[in-house]
């Protein structure tokens, strides 16, 4: 079946609730707001341009939705999944356009577009496993992270409203190949536990102490993305003192990215996981025979 005649739910602004059920292609390829669109691009207040923005249809790329958008009212899923790209996660990123030319090589994507801002990229993917919509999504969070590029949370949301855009120029792949990616959480072990006993007296010295080990032999902890979020984890224990700590530890990957590191801190601080604690970080440092022993 043609990806772009699959069903979706339409909404007239975002204060519609209800919806039309429409193809995916009529939706996408509408050029009626396109004057609106340009119109928004080009308004500098950001609080103007989110109004404008709350008032061009909307729609649930995920799927169907009756009688109203709630995650309850699925009645259709569509097989696909929509991701977004946005600037303020991916600040080093300045050329749309070379992006999305570079992303059209990858066979699962069956549509590429610039969003309704201009300053940002939204993507369609077509699942192969519909039902396990968020471990998909997950997966697709790790690929792309390992592309160097951080794809908004938010689009977990199989509910989540995608804005008309327009896009001169859009990648179209009619024939793309389902996206079979599925995150498979890691077995949790009775000898590795998340959180760890730490006795020791003098917190921040013992983690400093660990952090001039690694920096000084080039050692990362931090290779899968799950060692990553840990770490981050533990050193958020520390408070804001423990940003630059983290900053040293992600440095050692080549994947490292100064902006994202940053930002992935500060929603760490935010979100204050009470799972991992700073034992977690002297755990995985001895795994990597690096231990608070000067």
């Amino acid at each position: 079946m043609d990806i772009f005649q699959t069903h979706i739910s339409v909404y007239n602004g975002v204060t519609d609730n209800t919806g039309t059920r429409m193809p995916l292609g009529t939706f996408l390829f509408c050029k009626e707001y396109k004057d609106d669109i340009l119109r928004l691009r080009a308004v500098f207040d950001k609080e103007k341009r989110n109004a404008l923005k709350r008032s061009l249809p909307q729609a649930t790329i995920s799927g169907v939705f009756s009688p109203t958008r709630a995650k309850n009212n699925l009645s259709q899923h569509s097989g696909l999944i929509c991701v977004d790209i946005d600037a303020k996660d991916n600040p080093d990123i300045l050329d749309w356009e070379t992006l999305k030319q570079d992303l059209s090589v990858l066979p699962q994507i069956a549509y590429c577009a610039l969003s309704v801002s201009g300053k940002g990229l939204f993507l369609v993917i077509p699942l192969r496993y519909p039902e396990k919509h968020l471990q998909q999504f997950r997966q697709l969070q790790i690929d792309f992270r390992e592309m160097g590029i951080m794809i908004d949370s938010a689009c977990s949301d199989i509910t989540r409203l995608r804005c008309l855009s327009y896009d001169e120029h859009p990648i179209i792949n009619e024939n793309a190949t389902l996206y079979e990616g599925v995150y498979v959480e890691k077995p949790k072990h009775k000898s590795f536990p998340t959180c760890f006993i730490y006795e020791g007296e003098n917190t921040s010295v013992e983690v400093a102490v660990c952090c001039r080990k690694i920096q000084q032999c080039g050692i990362d902890i931090t290779a899968s993305y799950d060692d990553w979020l840990k770490v981050g984890c533990a050193l958020a224990t520390l408070g804001e003192s423990g940003r630059s700590l983290f900053h040293i530890c992600s440095r050692q990957n080549a994947k490292y990215n100064a902006a994202k590191t940053d930002k992935m801190f500060t929603d760490l601080l935010r979100r204050n996981y009470q799972q991992v604690n700073i034992g977690t970080f002297f755990w995985m440092c001895k795994q990597h025979g690096i231990t608070t022993k000067e």
